[in-house]
């Protein structure tokens, strides 16, 4: 993360947006007397995700009427993660939370994630008890996802998706995410050895605008499954993941060598498949392959320099900051 050129805050809200033209006012008006009220010193960080209708000119409209709030802009739709992995990448609070961008997150909630953390939690996420969303073609696969993420993290939460979200500014500096994985950012903040902990919030239907999520993320959500999957377990030792990716093929290229073997002893090599021999060098030279695989990448895990700054090179292409 870059230094920091401003001066340091209470709180940060980032709030990444895409075709919100109707809706980031009426957020910044709902907002400030929340905030206000908390009694900290405070910042709203919009994230402009490559809009293509007028949110952008609404945006520096609020920066010149607020400078509280600051903007940053990315050159084309990059996604909800790089959104706010961007916004995390400019936030100055001690505290940060996230918040959606459409008015279905109620901004009056945010004192009950600071009090949550309060307790203790370094993250907090909300539970939308209530949801607004049609049962089948949105609230059962959330259901199902969040129930896999909870079996496969540890971090047990009925909420995943839930934008609105509470984080202590030293985990999100360790956080390095991409893809679709701002769903999965307390599973992954559990690695840093962040506790988590969830409150009920409220869910409004969207005022203006459109839904930009529907069937077409499940396969997304599902490869990031194994991404996590392999974050989770394996990020210190990729090696692993690789040698149980690479174990069927020495299991079934031992087998067909074997046959082989066995079918060249007893005299019967003509009777044997044609394509025995190939196959059975094929799956080993899979098998060698993965596992130097798994080497290579656990010297670059080592000793490589990852983060967000390389995700984020080139994205941005204005800020109203100042």
């Amino acid at each position: 993360m870059k230094e920091e050129t401003f001066p340091a805050v209470g709180l940060s809200l980032v709030i990444p947006v895409y075709n919100e033209e109707g809706n980031v006012r009426l957020l910044w008006e709902r907002s400030v007397p929340v905030l206000d009220r908390l009694g900290v010193s405070w910042e709203m960080i919009f994230v402009d995700d490559g809009s293509t209708d007028g949110t952008f000119a609404e945006l520096g409209r609020l920066h010149s009427e607020d400078r509280r709030v600051r903007v940053t802009r990315l050159r084309t739709n990059f996604g909800q993660t790089v959104a706010l992995a961007a916004g995390f990448d400019r936030c100055r609070g001690a505290r940060v939370v996230t918040l959606d961008g459409d008015l279905q997150n109620d901004p009056a909630d945010i004192p009950a994630i600071l009090a949550k953390m309060d307790e203790g939690y370094s993250v907090v996420s909300g539970w939308r008890q209530k949801r607004k969303e049609p049962f089948l073609r949105r609230r059962l696969p959330s259901i199902i996802a969040n129930w896999m993420i909870s079996r496969l993290s540890g971090v047990y939460l009925h909420d995943y998706g839930c934008t609105l979200k509470g984080y202590d500014r030293e985990v999100i500096r360790r956080l390095h995410i991409y893809g679709e994985m701002h769903r999965f950012l307390p599973a992954l903040a559990s690695l840093a050895g962040a506790t988590a902990a969830e409150v009920p919030v409220r869910d409004h239907p969207r005022r203006w605008g459109r839904s930009k999520y529907g069937l077409s993320r499940v396969g997304k959500v599902l490869a990031d499954l194994v991404a996590l999957q392999m974050i989770l377990r394996f990020s210190s030792r990729p090696r692993y993941w690789f040698a149980y990716l690479a174990l069927p093929f020495a299991l079934l290229g031992g087998i067909m060598a074997v046959w082989a073997i066995y079918g060249y002893v007893r005299g019967a090599a003509g009777g044997l498949p044609i394509v025995l021999p190939g196959a059975t060098f094929l799956l080993f030279f899979l098998w060698i392959y993965l596992v130097s695989l798994g080497w290579f990448t656990e010297i670059v895990a080592l000793t490589g320099e990852g983060g967000r700054g390389r995700l984020l090179s080139g994205v941005k292409e204005i800020r109203l900051d100042r």
